[in-house]
């Protein structure tokens, strides 16, 4: 039995959609391995920045 290919719903700059298999099809969030780890980066960034920021003004 074949499962259901779900794609990822990321559009790229120009509107194009994005060709890559959905981590979990189930989810809200329908996101590729390759976007996930994106987002994941940008995050962990932001966290940094923010705990950067927060030492100074103490």
């Amino acid at each position: 039995m074949t499962g259901r290919f779900v794609t990822c719903r990321v559009l790229s700059g120009r509107g194009v959609q994005c060709t890559g298999e959905a981590v979990d099809p189930g989810a809200e969030l329908k996101i590729c391995a390759r976007h996930l780890a994106e987002a994941q980066r940008l995050i962990h960034e932001a966290f940094e920045r923010a705990a950067r920021k927060g030492k100074g003004s103490a």
